[in-house]
């Protein structure tokens, strides 16, 4: 089949088995590159993981092209979110190659956490779930992920000066602690961009935490469009619209 800028961007846009296989095969090289970036970060790195380096830059650079070659608005293209997240991470890994001791730059490459979420769309169409569980399933799926980014996270920036974080467990623990709110004080951030990180999580992570877990546990709701108002979430019991009192046919499969 020929590489033509089509082809590509049917891979990309595209719904159909092939792109679907894509996605996967990029999130693969996504979280194989973050498993590396994990578990390098208390290691100096010598000429062998300067390579590797270059290696998976050379990668992510060809995969960032492919995207600009096949955008229909390439004049905005390095001025969105994404692609400044993978210019970040270019930079953080071809800068030290040519500059000594640059190593914290390091901590930039958990920017590649974000592209992580795009498995969830490509699992969606893979397995078998039904409509009434697909919601729990994304929530599942994200909570499972923003776990992960924060742990990573905080392992990345504390693992090389903070003694009560050892490996990547200890950050976990540390996370979900916070998360919870059950703060059992045994791992603390001292460091100054430690206490910063911390009050993020407090903040903003148990906020959103709480949400992707209260997704999960709560009943989903179901996609339905009411005739008369248009109301399109209803209880999966629900006999009448709650906005209008309209009698809805929601279809179950005998569950309720």
């Amino acid at each position: 089949m020929p590489l033509t800028r089509a082809t590509v961007r049917n891979l990309y846009y595209g719904s159909g088995n092939r792109s679907r296989l894509f996605h996967l095969a990029l999130t693969a090289l996504d979280v194989a590159a973050i498993v590396y970036f994990l578990a390098t970060v208390r290691i100096e790195h010598v000429s062998f993981y300067r390579v590797i380096d270059l290696a998976i830059f050379v990668v992510f650079f060809l995969e960032l092209a492919a995207r600009f070659w096949i955008d229909d608005d390439r004049k905005w293209f390095f001025f969105r979110p994404s692609t400044i997240a993978d210019v970040v991470v270019l930079a953080s890994l071809v800068v030290p190659l040519l500059v000594e001791n640059l190593g914290f730059l390091r901590v930039l490459r958990t920017l590649r956490f974000i592209r992580v979420f795009r498995i969830s769309g490509s699992f969606r169409h893979l397995l078998p779930i039904r409509k009434r569980q697909e919601d729990v399933f994304t929530a599942t799926l994200n909570l499972l992920v923003f776990v992960f980014v924060v742990t990573s996270t905080v392992w990345v920036l504390e693992a090389r000066v903070n003694p009560d974080i050892n490996n990547w467990i200890d950050a976990l623990y540390f996370t979900v602690a916070t998360l919870t709110t059950t703060g059992y004080g045994d791992i603390t951030l001292h460091d100054t961009i430690g206490r910063l990180l911390t009050i993020f999580i407090m903040i903003f992570g148990v906020a959103l935490f709480l949400r992707l877990a209260q997704a999960i546990f709560r009943p989903a709701k179901v996609h339905y469009t009411c005739k008369s108002c248009g109301l399109m979430v209803h209880d999966p019991d629900a006999s009448h619209c709650k906005h209008c009192g309209a009698v809805v046919h929601i279809e179950t499969e005998g569950d309720w």
